[in-house]
């Protein structure tokens, strides 16, 4: 029951991209693939930490949260930072917090980003993540 679920949802998809795309005539291939670690992704973590903001959870609180999920996926360190409107306040300001090792001057490291906006109702907020997964 549940693979024809699943089935049923995929096709939706499918023909929901076909449409935006504006290739109906034509067929698309959609390869579907599971993520072991979602928190390893710097893009899913900003999106995540960005939902936490919209639903008014303080901004320390957000990054802290991000930062325990991307501990628990394995990883060496990470590098959260929100800038804006933060709390509201009436001057833009940058917080940044960082939990183990981020070795931004070495180039072998391999260092995933992702720099992410949010539309709040205090302005626009930036976040950008840097995960460290391994120097190997």
């Amino acid at each position: 029951f549940g693979e024809q679920v699943k089935a049923q949802r995929i096709e939706e998809l499918k023909t929901h991209v076909q449409k935006k795309v504006n290739c109906v005539n034509r067929k698309i291939k959609l390869g579907i693939t599971k993520i072991a670690n979602i928190y390893r992704d710097p893009h899913i973590l900003a999106q995540f930490i960005a939902q936490l903001l919209l639903n008014r959870i303080s901004f320390r609180k957000a990054m802290q949260k991000g930062i325990e999920l991307v501990e628990q996926a394995d990883t060496k360190g990470v590098q959260i930072q929100t800038a804006g409107r933060i709390d509201g306040k009436e001057i833009a300001r940058v917080e940044w917090i960082r939990e183990g090792r981020v070795p931004l001057q070495t180039i072998r490291a391999k260092i995933d980003y992702c720099s992410y906006p949010v539309v709040t109702i205090w302005g626009v907020f930036g976040i950008k993540i840097w995960i460290f997964l391994n120097n190997d």
